[in-house]
């Protein structure tokens, strides 16, 4: 099988750790099938500019436009996935198309599948539906009807398909749940022990998420007596707000900004820590906390969406308040307990959830049902 991924997000020279989540769902599928990968999105910006340089995506197009309405941003992203498939390779194979993160790309999803006749599933992972797009403009009915036309919709927790379906009502598409893909190569117990005290937290930082909250934790854990101190990856709008609450929490010598982290140094991060804290005011999956217990590092996370489906005390601390001193008190509860679990017995909770390979297989079996393909081969003609 063949399939193109059209996707508005993906790493890009603009953002290069831009939603790694969606780069491994795809990777993970290579030793099933061929993939393409296009990266088509329509972005707001402060003037008009094309950039088509790709990382890792096989086609870019990513239009920056200082337009507003979200009338002509659906409009331009149509017509950039429609003008990428009539120029695409003549010769150019494709048994299913597979959209990562609908909207835009598929605000004319209708259109889309009278003109490029190819069997379709959505892959989503955008939280947006919790929060109704955040408006209450009539024109969200065209962000409801994607979800209406009976295309097969992949999520990577009940949590977000529960949000899509209340989010877009009846009719409800076919939805099939995949987790993250996490590479259980890479993120696996290494023998080495963990430092206690040792916290480490990683994210692109912005909302939902709670880095301000962690910081002061530390400052209240460590005015408790405990030596706790903190590592934090990543980037993002969130940075300012982190560097003034270290400032004002006097934690300069306890809370370190190590930047972005490449997998590699990530995993070895985790490997080190007492545990991964990840706050968040909700989460579809979190990659991150995944990747961690894969590490056999426990982690003490906001009981939200998608974590709640996996986090339990057995593999770390679940936190039901998001606050700086239920953090606190959590986190000096269950000193000791965190600790004391046992980093091959967590990897091997974690892993059947999130290895590639089951992961892929799971993935692989929805793209056949949509193009009517078995293992051994067409059950039917392609359209």
């Amino acid at each position: 099988m063949h399939i193109l991924h059209i996707t508005g997000w993906y790493p890009n020279h603009l953002k290069p750790f831009e939603t790694p989540f969606i780069e491994r769902h795809v990777r993970a599928l290579d030793p099933l099938c061929t993939n393409t990968v296009w990266h088509i999105d329509v972005r707001r910006g402060a003037r008009w500019s094309l950039h088509r340089r790709s990382l890792r995506a096989d086609r870019t197009l990513v239009l920056t436009t200082p337009l507003r309405r979200w009338l002509l941003m659906e409009g331009l992203a149509t017509a950039l996935v429609l003008w990428a498939w009539f120029t695409r390779a003549r010769g150019m194979r494709c048994d299913v198309i597979n959209f990562h993160i609908p909207y835009p790309n598929c605000a004319r999803l209708g259109l889309l599948r009278r003109l490029m006749r190819r069997p379709m599933v959505i892959t989503e992972h955008w939280s947006i539906y919790r929060l109704g797009f955040k408006s209450g403009a009539r024109g969200l009915d065209r962000i409801r009807r994607i979800f209406h036309q009976g295309v097969p919709l992949i999520v990577v927790s009940r949590a977000l398909a529960d949000d899509i379906l209340g989010f877009a009502g009846p009719p409800h598409p076919p939805v099939h749940l995949v987790a993250n893909a996490v590479d259980t190569a890479l993120f696996s117990p290494d023998g080495g022990a963990r430092e206690p005290g040792r916290f480490f937290a990683i994210a692109t930082w912005r909302y939902p998420k709670r880095p301000v909250l962690l910081v002061e934790a530390i400052a209240l854990l460590r005015a408790r007596g405990r030596d706790a101190r903190l590592r934090i990856a990543g980037a993002g709008d969130e940075m300012p707000a982190i560097r003034e609450a270290i400032a004002r929490c006097g934690m300069q010598g306890h809370v370190t900004l190590i930047g972005q982290a490449a997998p590699e140094a990530a995993a070895q991060e985790m490997r080190r820590a007492h545990a991964l804290l990840h706050a968040s005011d909700y989460e579809t999956f979190s990659a991150v906390c995944a990747e961690a217990l894969c590490c056999g590092t426990p982690v003490v996370a906001s009981h939200v969406g998608g974590i709640r489906e996996y986090l339990t005390p057995v593999l770390g601390t679940p936190v039901a308040e998001n606050s700086a001193e239920a953090w606190a008190e959590a986190l000096d509860r269950d000193w000791d307990r965190l600790l004391a679990l046992e980093a091959d017995a967590l990897a091997r909770a974690m892993r059947p959830l999130v290895d590639a390979r089951s992961v892929a297989e799971r993935y692989m079996a929805v793209l056949r049902s949509t193009c009517g393909t078995s293992p051994e081969g067409p059950t039917r003609a392609r359209p």
